[in-house]
Order: C-alpha cells, then structure tokens, then sequence
C-alpha cells in the first residue's frame, strides 16, 4: 500500500514539475498567431539626464508605419528625433528575435539583485493587437533573454535608412523666482535661438504698465518677417518693440504698437501665479536650451 501511494506521489510530483517546465513554452505561444503594431527600444535614467530610442509604429487610422529615432544627449539639450517611412513587413523579422528567445517569458522575470546606480536603463516594448509586454535590463534576464533584447534595439536601428525627417524640439526657457518657485516657457518658433545672449544676462526687473514686469531690453532683437500681435494673455513672454522691452504679462491685455509674442507658458500660468510675476524684484536671468 505503502508503495502504491509513493508511486501516485512521484508521478503528481513529476507531473507538477512537467506542467512548471511547460510554462515558459506556453507563455511564449501567447502572442505567437497575434499581430504586432508597434515595438519600441529606449535607453534613459542616467545621471546625465538623457535618452535615446527607437520606435516602430503603425498608425491604426491609416496603417502606415513609420520608424521615429530619438536622442537627446543631457538634460539641458533638446531632442532631436528624425522619422522614416518603413513598410509592416518590417515587424515580421522583430516577432522572429521575440518567438526566438521568448521575451514575452522574459517579461515575467523579477527585477534583479543588481542594479547600476545612475547608470542608463534599457528596455524593449511590444504592442499587439490583443496586449502588450515590455522587458528591460533592470530584471533578471538570463544571457539569452539580454542578446534578445539588443538584438531587437539593433534590428529597429538598422531599419533607419533612407531620406528621413528630422525636427527639433521646440527651445524652452525656465525662470526660477526667488521665492522658490519655477517657471517654464516655449519659445515661439520665430525667435529659437535668437534669444540666448539676451535673455541668459542677468538684469535688474521692473513693472511695465500694471500688466507685467520688465525682465531686459534691448534694440537688436530681429523681428523681421514676425507677424506682430494686438493682444497677450498672462503668463505670455512679450516684446515691445517701441520700448524695446522685454516683458512677462500677469494680466491679458491688449496692444496699439508693434509688439511681438516670444514665448508662451508651458501649462503652469493661472491667476494665482500673477502675484509672484508682478513683486519680482531684483536680478533675473532665463535659462534657455
């Protein structure tokens, strides 16, 4: 009886241990039949602040799928991102690298027990019709789950051939109030990079007009080609060309003289932000990518 009962507990532990090793074959055939739309490499977290990736998508309203490659060096620089046509044959050779070393298992790995400090971290995601999985370097991933993923980031890199489009990100500037708080603005288009030597000198503010503060002047900033405005709202970056002030609004208003819109807040302006625009005393520079 004894052995009888020994027998049954062998083959449940063998058969339990049979079911454990099919797992990661069973996961693995989960997307397999599944259509891919888009898959995506990024690299970022260090202490320099930068990123870089690679992304290839499908748009699901037109079904063209194009290639985006991004970087951006430190946190101070802008992303440069450059955008290639690429066909949906391309995602065939991805869901090969994917079947082949099963990352959809390796998706499912813990994080692991060591970990670079301020150092990038690299990670590879996949979307499908039905799901998604990401995997990234900070888990536990075997040597052959590692060479999948930097065969994935390769292969999206290797696609990046051809007449692309490249643009810049839009140039920001950011203020920091003595009081501690910090504000943030775009740049209008027509006046990237025609600020940094003006706005980066530090100057002593002042009111303009119970509308705004003063934060420098100058004579030399080129506005030919500019359309100029007839009204700003608060929290909106000026330039009064008669005056040749350079002014943050805390109040909309509206103008008779040739005055031009530099820079627009980036989300942060509402009426409680006018008080901190309006007693701004002292030295001030903007910090400007």
């Amino acid at each position: 009886m004894k052995k009888k009962i020994l027998s049954i507990l062998l083959i449940l532990v063998l058969a339990v241990g049979g079911v454990f090793a099919m797992l990661p074959i069973i996961r693995g055939l989960r997307f397999k039949n599944d259509t891919l739309t888009s898959c995506s490499y990024s690299s970022g977290g260090g202490m320099a602040g930068g990123h870089s990736g690679a992304s290839l998508k499908t748009d699901m309203k037109t079904g063209e799928v194009t290639l985006t490659i991004t970087e951006r060096e430190t946190h101070a620089d802008r992303e440069v991102s450059t955008v290639y046509k690429r066909s949906s044959e391309d995602f065939e050779a991805v869901r090969e690298i994917v079947n082949k070393y099963n990352l959809y298992n390796a998706s499912k790995k813990g994080r692991s027990p060591i970990q670079v400090l301020d150092g990038d971290t690299h990670s590879v995601s996949f979307d499908y019709s039905k799901d998604y999985f990401s995997v990234s370097d900070y888990q536990a991933l075997s040597r052959k789950e590692i060479k999948g993923l930097w065969e994935v980031r390769d292969y999206l890199y290797s696609l990046a051939t051809g007449e692309g489009v490249t643009t810049l990100e839009p140039q920001t500037a950011m203020l920091y109030l003595h009081t501690g708080y910090t504000f943030s603005f775009y740049i209008d288009e027509a006046f990237d990079g025609k600020l940094d030597e003006i706005l980066s000198e530090e100057f002593e503010v002042y009111g303009y007009n119970e509308e705004g503060t003063v934060i420098n002047k100058t004579e030399d900033l080129d506005t030919e080609g500019v359309q100029a405005v007839s009204a700003a709202s608060g929290g909106e970056i000026i330039y009064d060309k008669e005056t040749g002030e350079i002014v943050i609004l805390y109040k909309d208003c509206e103008f008779g003289g040739e005055v031009y819109l530099l820079a627009t807040p980036e989300h942060w302006y509402q009426e409680t932000s006018e008080p901190h625009i309006k007693e701004m005393e002292g030295l001030y520079r903007l910090y400007l990518n």
